[in-house]
């Protein structure tokens, strides 16, 4: 993405070219200037208005914040198979986030993806372990890739694996937007 200081050095560059154009047809007082001017006036006209920045998300964008965020929501993340909680999804999920689950069709939704995790009450001994992975992005979009493990209380596993989850700021808070995962564990052969 081209950030805003690049785009404004483009646009003046892209100005200085139009008004050298202008000034050479001004020079050559000829028919095509006739024809090229009001052509020119309108590419001008929508030249000079400038977009503002998209959002003020760019302007106060900070990874290490960001980072410290998603650390903290991990350290809470076995709470989304103890809760029934709509409120905890809300501040957890973006409105349009999607848990693409291991031989499972995308879970779309919070709602959904509240039903999923709970899983009507049957996942309450559920624990997850999540060591800070990489954690890299840009104000639109951050990726965090990670392992996690779920400890089975005698010092193995009842899984582990690796993961991707994307987050997004929404509404000043930044959430989920895409969850996928995979087992590290090996499927037995029949």
């Amino acid at each position: 993405m081209i950030g805003y200081k690049v785009r404004k050095k483009y646009f003046r560059h892209r100005m200085n070219m139009l008004f050298e154009i202008i000034a050479i047809l001004i020079a050559q007082k000829t028919s095509e200037m006739r024809t090229a001017l009001p052509l020119l006036a309108l590419v001008l006209l929508f030249a000079c208005q400038q977009k503002q920045p998209a959002s003020t998300v760019a302007s106060s964008f900070n990874l290490d914040s960001v980072k410290a965020h998603i650390v903290k929501m991990n350290q809470s993340y076995s709470q989304r198979f103890l809760t029934n909680d709509s409120v905890f999804y809300v501040e957890r999920y973006c409105t349009d986030a999607e848990v693409l689950a291991p031989n499972a069709t995308a879970i779309k939704g919070r709602d959904s993806i509240r039903k999923y995790f709970y899983a009507d009450g049957n996942n309450t001994d559920a624990t997850i372990e999540l060591p800070t992975g990489n954690i890299y992005g840009s104000e639109n979009l951050v990726v965090e890739e990670g392992n996690y493990n779920f400890p089975d209380g005698k010092g193995g596993s009842i899984d582990r694996g690796k993961f991707i989850a994307l987050w997004k700021n929404e509404g000043g808070k930044w959430k989920l937007y895409r969850e996928i995962w995979n087992t590290d564990i090996a499927i037995p052969v029949k």
